[in-house]
């Protein structure tokens, strides 16, 4: 009995083990499955340290992961010295630096290809999208302020009819587009925020 407790408990401190610099997880061979476990959403990047792409990436990638983080989202970043770890590297086809891959679900087969741009607010927004709808739904006033606060650009649906066809438009268009946040409300009040008396859709720039 005091065996099986003792595994559990190094097994337990093994999954806690895996080091984070800004927020950020360090992954090598020996602990990426674990990762992959213990965060089923992880976006990874795989650099090098004489890459100056790397280097230019490396604050708004910490960035990211620590808003992420302070949201008490579920949703991870890590990255790979793929000079240090060139079995991984070559395991998932990394040709160039850096090569960005999310991997959802815990799924280690087939990773998304990052394709957004390189700012804390893309990286964060894409991750949402893949996680979650595209459009998110805004029932409060204060919600869709803060959105327009939040990003350089942002768009509203306005749609008294979620399920409409001019509604399903916005969502297909939002899934194809990944640095602008897009959510949709039918909240009378936020109709008069704006003042919008029909449907519509605005795009807010600062």
């Amino acid at each position: 009995m005091f065996k099986f407790w003792l595994l559990c408990t190094l097994a337990v401190a093994s999954r806690a083990d895996i080091a984070e610099e800004e927020d950020v997880l360090v992954l090598k061979k020996s602990n990426f499955d674990e990762a992959l476990q213990a965060h089923p959403n992880i976006l990874v990047e795989f650099y090098a340290p004489w890459c100056g792409h790397c280097k230019a990436l490396a604050p708004e990638y910490a960035k990211a992961a620590g808003m992420l983080k302070a949201e008490g989202s579920e949703i991870r970043l890590g990255k790979v010295d793929a000079t240090e770890e060139s079995e991984l590297a070559q395991e998932f086809g990394v040709r160039g630096y850096p090569t960005i891959k999310f991997f959802k679900g815990g799924e280690k087969q087939s990773p998304k290809e990052y394709s957004a741009g390189r700012q804390a607010d893309d990286i964060v927004n894409w991750l949402k999208k893949r996680t979650g709808p595209a459009v998110s739904t805004l029932s409060e006033v204060t919600a869709a302020e803060s959105l327009i606060a939040d990003n350089e650009v942002a768009v509203i649906g306005f749609f008294k009819d979620a399920q409409s066809a001019d509604a399903k438009a916005l969502e297909k268009a939002a899934e194809a587009i990944d640095d602008i946040p897009f959510a949709m409300t039918s909240n009378s009040d936020i109709y008069s925020k704006f003042e919008v008396s029909k449907d519509g859709i605005i795009l807010f720039k600062k």
